[in-house]
């Protein structure tokens, strides 16, 4: 058994994600390919019983290079298993996470693939206010901040929403999929 783990980061959230993913589905006795999608021109996917494909969403978009590989790789996906999977911040919060689930992962399941995904994984952000962003990423993230003080939560200091337990259980689920 063999899977492709691919990722679109913008500031290394996604990357992580994508990385104890390969590490988990590895441990669980499958050979994992870990591949960045910036940049990534072709990427044969016949050797693979499994692709997984995942992004960060920065204003609501994911990565062009994980797009790119699921528009580029449509039909050679129709039979693969494969899973989607994000990390947003609609997923840090209860009243989002549907939305997030719908915007993020149905939506793009149903443009870019012909065949219902195995899995769709919706992981929390990280929120880092000292990370270096672009001037649109800053004004979204005023609000976001002004959000988080109400909840009573110090801006000043990164916060990790990603809970590591469910992505590694995730990951062991991909894993079985193919183990069966």
């Amino acid at each position: 058994m063999k899977a492709l783990v691919a990722y679109g980061t913008r500031y290394g959230t996604a990357a992580e994600i994508a990385e104890e993913i390969a590490r988990v589905i590895k441990d669980e006795g499958i050979e994992v390919d870990l591949v960045d999608a910036r940049g990534l021109k072709d990427c044969d996917v016949s050797p693979y019983d499994l692709v997984v494909v995942g992004s960060g969403i920065k204003i609501g978009k994911w990565t062009k290079g994980s797009l790119k590989f699921l528009q580029n790789n449509k039909s050679a996906l129709v039979a693969k298993n494969v899973a989607l999977f994000v990390t947003c911040g609609a997923a840090n919060d209860e009243k989002t996470r549907a939305e997030g689930q719908e915007k993020y992962l149905d939506n793009v399941a149903k443009e870019n693939l012909v065949n219902e995904p195995v899995a769709m994984g919706l992981f929390g952000s990280k929120y880092d206010p000292n990370a270096k962003h672009g001037m649109m990423y800053k004004f979204t993230m005023r609000f976001i901040k002004k959000d988080l003080e109400k909840k009573g939560i110090d801006t000043s200091k990164p916060i990790d929403y990603r809970d590591w337990d469910e992505i590694r259980a995730w990951a062991c689920s991909l894993a079985d999929t193919l183990n069966q």
